[in-house]
């Protein structure tokens, strides 16, 4: 007879349902008899899609996926094990919300260098062309190793070291915005970008390293939509009728394997017995299990931790969050905006509003199929929440806020037919300077104590959703 081993999953976003399915379609002597714990009346946490009586589809979170690297190809494979690959709708190198980005300085749109002839040139904000920083940077350090290698230093540092305060200004400060919302001048750059900090411990030159980095070979286990990805060139991916059809789709075969999906079902302590296994204190009551995979955010499990290990919570609680306002516009007519897949606000021009999604140059096809619309998304606040809150403000004073955004920066002067208000609360972590470390002694603890538990999730070795699903997949293995 088969073992059985009880697994309790604590939170029901993308991480956790990740690791459930992983586990629910393993094949080994041990069978899992999975439980998860989601504390709110819906799974799939920041996912959120929201398809209008018109069709246009608005995404209050995550609204593509890469498929680069290790994680994108995790993404994918997932995508094709619940049978989603006829959803996808993809973006190609060649496609102008690839080509085109843009940042908002100076009361006006700059385009970022794309290809070769626009990195030989000078073109505004910067003073220098891109090509000659780079070259700069492979002249001035290449085969020169850095010194303290253990060493951490902000993403702004960085740049402004090994290139200048410009690139740190105008590239480095908009892409950390708009990838975490966070503050280059407080985030990691080991955590934030490790490949980049290889190039330099490794060759002493980013540009070098880029050059001679190997690609990741294609795995046995990768399935055709990786092969796919690869041979026409994709950049990012979406599906139809948005994010949120990968989490249905999970909670729909999840059911259908037995998993035991609790909405509204808080976890408020966790025990860990003498006998090795774990005790869930829930809203309906207590439970015991063979082993736990955490997937809430490092601050929320730290709280549920504090009364046994007072030690591993006050690290897990040191892991900030920041909050992002989300605001989707819809225009009913084809405004002839910018090509181009958005643009970002470097911090130094406007602090509060972190950038502007083109989400129907990106994906027309997620426009409404009966009449003619414009879709925008305005991402505010993350590391500058509290330049733009204000104590009782209503939901109309954020809306505002985004279509003044819209109208200044875009030129829009029309009046947005729909309007929607996502406010993300401690939504990204921050891989603040210290981040591996902190991550390490948390590990090292969990370890050193032999406790019968795993963290996924976005806290500690990812933000991206495609980061998540893979340490979720790489955590259900090791049980």
């Amino acid at each position: 007879m088969a073992a059985s081993k009880s697994v309790a999953i604590v939170g029901g976003g993308i991480s956790g349902l990740a690791a459930a399915f992983r586990l629910a379609r393993r094949t080994s002597p041990t069978s899992y008899k999975v439980t998860i714990f989601e504390s709110t009346d819906r799974a799939g946490g920041w996912i959120q899609s929201t398809v209008t009586d018109e069709g246009n589809v608005l995404e209050g979170g995550p609204r593509s996926v890469r498929p680069a690297g290790l994680s994108g190809r995790a993404a994918l494979n997932l995508v094709y094990e619940l049978g989603l690959q006829n959803s996808i709708i993809a973006v190609n190198s060649k496609h102008q919300a690839v080509s085109n980005r843009y940042i908002y300085v100076h009361n006006k749109l700059h385009k970022l260098p794309s290809g070769l002839m626009s990195m030989l040139k000078p073109i505004s904000p910067f003073s220098k062309s891109l090509m000659y920083m780079i070259l700069r940077d492979w002249w001035m350090h290449y085969g020169t190793k850095p010194s303290l290698k253990d060493s951490d230093e902000s993403v702004y540092q960085f740049f402004q070291r090994r290139f200048s305060t410009e690139m740190a200004d105008f590239l480095a400060d908009p892409f950390c915005r708009g990838t975490s919302a966070g503050d280059a001048r407080k985030l990691s750059m080991k955590a934030c970008f490790p490949q980049v900090v290889n190039y330099e411990e490794q060759y002493g030159s980013i540009l070098a390293g880029a050059l001679l980095d190997k690609a990741i070979p294609i795995s046995e286990v990768d399935c055709p939509l990786v092969y796919q990805a690869k041979k026409e060139r994709w950049r990012m991916w979406t599906l139809q009728n948005g994010m949120e059809t990968l989490v249905n789709e999970l909670f729909k075969q999840l059911t259908k394997c037995g998993v035991n999906i609790q909405l509204n079902t808080k976890c408020q302590q966790m025990s860990f017995l003498s006998d090795g296994k774990v005790m869930i204190n829930s809203s309906e009551g207590l439970q015991d299990f063979d082993h736990v995979i955490c997937a809430l955010p490092a601050k929320n499990l730290g709280a549920i931790l504090s009364s046994q290990h007072p030690t591993l919570s006050s690290k897990l609680s040191k892991i900030e969050s920041i909050t992002v306002a989300v605001v989707n516009l819809i225009y009913d007519e084809a405004i002839p905006a910018v090509n181009g897949f958005g643009h970002l606000v470097p911090s130094i021009e406007s602090p509060g509003i972190l950038g502007i999604i083109y989400d129907s140059c990106g994906f027309p096809q997620l426009d409404s199929k009966t009449k003619s619309s414009t879709r925008f998304s305005v991402l505010m606040g993350g590391a500058w929440f509290s330049q733009i809150h204000k104590e009782n403000a209503t939901d109309d004073y954020y809306i505002q806020m985004a279509v003044n955004a819209v109208r200044n920066q875009l030129g829009v002067k029309l009046e947005p037919s729909t309007v929607k208000l996502s406010m993300q609360r401690d939504c990204i972590p921050q891989y603040t300077i210290g981040h591996l470390p902190l991550v390490r002694q948390i590990f090292d603890y969990i370890a050193m104590h032999s406790l019968p538990m795993s963290l996924v999730g976005a806290s500690y070795q990812g933000i991206g959703l495609a980061d998540c699903i893979r340490n979720a997949n790489l955590a259900a293995d090791r049980i």
